[in-house]
């Protein structure tokens, strides 16, 4: 991208901010952010809100690295276990739907779909904790635990197609940016 992704403008704010604004608004009590790459920069830019910010020393290892430190910080206890990255903004309302979604289910897993095709962020069921724990990217990270759990999972259909943004180049960020004034009023 040229640039540190969650530092993006995003809909009046920058994609960390607008990410963690949303995981509180659907009711997400811990919101856990991984940092790596520029972590002190992005402690600046979410130093207001009440998150558990936790340090990856090896995020250029992959993603995988990040989920399980991720996940190890958790308080037991918690409705669900939400993988979402930063460069893939999803609305409360949406995250909103796939806990009600995974409660009246009771799949182990939610994905949710536009149009057929899936999505992100994945919503867990807490007793997946151990899986997300070991997952590597040798394995397929979390493909594998997917895979695993094929026979649990619900595909949530949605008519919000920004469960399938995702920012790795230039073009795709504005495309969906030029747009995200639209997708707020749909």
């Amino acid at each position: 991208m040229g640039r540190i992704k969650a530092l993006l403008p995003w809909k009046g704010r920058t994609l960390i901010q607008y990410q963690i604004e949303q995981l509180q608004a659907a009711g997400i009590g811990e919101v856990i952010v991984v940092l790596g790459y520029k972590a002190e920069q992005l402690l600046k830019e979410i130093a207001a809100y009440n998150v558990k910010a936790v340090i990856n020393p090896h995020y250029e290892k992959g993603k995988s690295s990040s989920i399980r430190i991720g996940v190890s910080a958790m308080q037991s206890g918690e409705r669900g276990i939400l993988i979402s990255a930063v460069d893939q903004p999803v609305p409360a309302k949406t995250i909103v739907l796939m806990f009600q979604h995974l409660q009246e289910s009771g799949a182990s897993v939610i994905i949710p779909a536009y149009r057929g095709k899936r999505g992100h962020p994945i919503l867990f069921r807490c007793n997946l904790k151990s899986d997300l724990l070991h997952v590597n990217e040798e394995t397929k990270g979390l493909r594998n635990v997917i895979h695993k759990h094929q026979d649990h999972i619900a595909f949530m259909d949605t008519n919000d197609p920004s469960v399938l943004y995702h920012f790795n180049k230039p073009e795709d960020y504005i495309k969906h940016l030029e747009g995200s004034n639209e997708s707020i009023r749909n």
